[in-house]
């Protein structure tokens, strides 16, 4: 905030509530002993409570004294923490254990059947399987450097991942150019052949979470003890995968 601190504006009736509930824990407590001994989750809890009694329909508590008039005191006592002891905040932040990310490219985060249907003229059916002719065309696609480095994108990583692991029969220098270019994170990149098993490689690399749009790549992640993401695409609407399936990146959020 920018300007002068008007410090006429709290209600007289609940500041003098506020001062009763603070007088009375003077019954208990050594004065002031709160600001360097108190974890702030014991202030939440006692916040949580008195909130929950509030929202009850409860407005007294043992004493005759308010509830919200807790609320407020154990909120002015969690402000002047950051203060006086910031040593104590003891919240859940975010995930401690960081995991290691590693997503596949082709239909994760490229729209390779997009650009796959475009360049050969095809519709492909909705299945892996979905091309007689796919070996054949992969194998031409070996020599196109431009279809693969102006593939489209299909999803944005919103947060930074370790690795990319994909199977790709290509030059990596190709696949860097592409995620260069369209400005990813710059996570390692790591190319197997196609319909290549990755699940050897993501354990030897850690990887503790993969995102895939494969099933048979999502199936044998979890049977390896690797958390797996099955991102969304036709080929794979046919499995009930549960909370796995994600439409896309934005789950990855809340792990890093």
């Amino acid at each position: 905030m920018t300007g002068q601190i008007n410090y006429s504006l709290i209600p007289p009736i609940g500041e003098r509530e506020v001062h009763k509930i603070l007088t009375t824990k003077l019954l208990d407590h050594r004065l002031n002993a709160w600001r360097n001994n108190t974890k702030w989750s014991d202030i939440i809890s006692n916040l949580k409570y008195h909130l929950s009694q509030f929202e009850s329909g409860v407005d007294y508590d043992e004493n005759k004294l308010l509830h919200v008039a807790h609320v407020a005191a154990d909120a002015l006592l969690l402000s002047e923490m950051y203060t006086c002891y910031p040593q104590g905040d003891d919240r859940v932040l975010g995930t401690i254990d960081q995991p290691v990310i590693g997503l596949d490219l082709d239909d994760t985060v490229f729209k390779f059947l997009e650009s796959y249907q475009e360049r050969f003229g095809v519709e492909l059916a909705d299945y892996w399987s979905a091309d007689y002719n796919m070996g054949k065309n992969l194998e031409a696609l070996k020599e196109d450097k431009d279809f693969w480095i102006n593939m489209p994108i299909k999803n944005i990583p919103p947060i930074e991942v370790d690795y990319y692991v994909t199977a790709r029969s290509i030059p990596i220098e190709w696949t860097m150019e592409a995620i260069q270019k369209n400005n990813l994170p710059k996570a390692k990149v790591i190319t197997l052949p196609w319909n290549t098993s990755k699940v050897k490689t993501l354990k030897e690399l850690g990887i503790t979470v993969f995102v895939d749009d494969k099933y048979q790549t999502f199936k044998e992640c979890l049977n390896a003890g690797i958390f797996c993401y099955l991102v969304d695409a036709p080929h794979n609407k046919h499995y009930n995968v549960g909370h796995h399936r994600i439409m896309d990146l934005e789950p990855l959020r809340n792990l890093k």
